[in-house]
């Protein structure tokens, strides 16, 4: 049976919630699910600041049970500590940023972000780029809401992912991604609204790690993501729990 742990980089219970929700749904009978978040961070990460404080939270929340797991999702949908991760674990770690951008390329020639806040659209164009395939995005698209917004009012929420969606639609987009993991349960209903796919990234990050256990791999040693070399560290820092 198959373990895996789920980390929402930020600290928010109904968030958290709600990422465990969509992945015990989706995921296969036989897989043992657990979703967790940092002791301590921001509730919200919707700013580089954050991303990195929750990064170095990520790590403190998994290091003392990353060798109880087969694999690990990174639940946020700028991937914040995804690199650190997958340098430190053996398992295989899928960021639900990177898998939803590479799912919706097998799906349609180009695909769109739907997003937060307005600040968030160059920080999704830049991790494309990052990943590789700003030739594949038509756009990201902003709803004007806040991160925490999304937990507060469905009917809204669910408004302005069509009328965004939409707009993708109209320049380019054949699919058509949730960029934040607080979307997450929109897939359907957004669907029948657009009449496109729409990925869930927490969702598709969840089959995805499911299909690399399935296959035996994980990622590669050799080179970008090869394990951090042993060095002498001042103060209280995560780290010794690896390895």
């Amino acid at each position: 049976m198959p373990r895996i742990l789920i980390v929402n980089p930020n600290t928010s219970r109904a968030m958290t919630d709600g990422i465990a929700e969509t992945a015990t749904a989706i995921a296969a009978s036989d897989t043992e699910v657990d979703v967790i978040r940092p002791n301590r961070g921001p509730k919200s990460l919707e700013s580089f600041y954050e991303y990195h404080l929750a990064a170095v939270a990520v790590l403190e929340a998994i290091e003392d049970r990353a060798d109880e797991y087969d694999g690990v999702v990174l639940a946020c949908y700028g991937d914040p500590g995804l690199y650190p991760l997958k340098e430190a674990l053996d398992v295989p770690v899928v960021g639900v940023a990177e898998a939803s951008m590479a799912t919706a390329t097998l799906l349609g020639h180009q695909f769109s972000i739907l997003v937060a806040l307005e600040r968030a659209v160059p920080m999704m164009e830049n991790l494309a780029r990052w990943y590789g395939l700003d030739d594949r995005l038509a756009s990201v698209e902003p709803t004007g809401l806040s991160v925490l917004d999304l937990e507060t009012d469905e009917e809204r929420t669910l408004s302005e992912l069509a009328e965004v969606g939409q707009r993708a639609l109209d320049r380019g987009a054949e699919v058509l991604v949730l960029g934040c993991s607080g979307m997450s349960g929109y897939e359907n209903q957004l669907t029948d609204r657009v009449d496109v796919p729409v990925i869930d990234p927490v969702a598709d990050a969840v089959t995805t790690l499911e299909g690399l256990l399935a296959q035996g791999l994980t990622q590669s040693k050799a080179g970008l993501w090869s394990s951090p070399p042993a060095k002498e560290m001042r103060g209280e820092l995560p780290g010794d729990g690896f390895g």
